[in-house]
């Protein structure tokens, strides 16, 4: 590869990245580590680089990445947990929402509430008692694994 291909390396990759984010809102953690393999083997781009050209077209393209979402998610869920790190089920149930609005139609409401469970258990959040006569957390328990 000459230089000037070299000095396009970024610029075809930009474009490469715009037409396959085109239609999508979110993107897994499998699905960027592949962009990136692209972008190293194909664009002759270093990590680095590779990575810099993925954030700045995700910031373009409005594409919400798993791991930014997550550290989002795992935020939000601290700050609505109370002094004893528990989360109530109305917050609960907001945290899903807000997990499922930021991926578009990529994961289902169920899929949703899951992967906020494993968020919570991943950083010691525990659900709150919740009922009317007696305060359970089946409502957690509930939730698939």
């Amino acid at each position: 590869m000459n230089r000037d291909d070299q000095n396009q390396s970024p610029l075809r990759f930009k474009e490469f990245l715009k037409l396959h984010l085109r239609r999508q809102r979110f993107l897994t953690q499998e699905q960027e580590s592949r962009l990136l393999e692209e972008a190293v083997l194909r664009y002759n781009l270093t990590a680095d680089e590779a990575n810099g050209v993925l954030r700045a077209a995700t910031d373009d393209a409005e594409v919400v990445t798993e791991a930014e979402l997550l550290s989002s998610t795992v935020q939000l869920l601290k700050a609505m947990a109370d002094r004893r790190s528990r989360v109530t089920r109305e917050d609960f149930d907001k945290a899903a929402d807000f997990y499922r609005s930021r991926t578009g139609t990529t994961v289902t409401p169920v899929e949703a509430r899951k992967r906020v469970k494993r968020i919570m258990e991943e950083h010691s959040l525990e659900p709150r008692r919740s009922g009317r006569l007696l305060k359970t957390r089946r409502w957690y328990r509930q939730i698939g694994e």
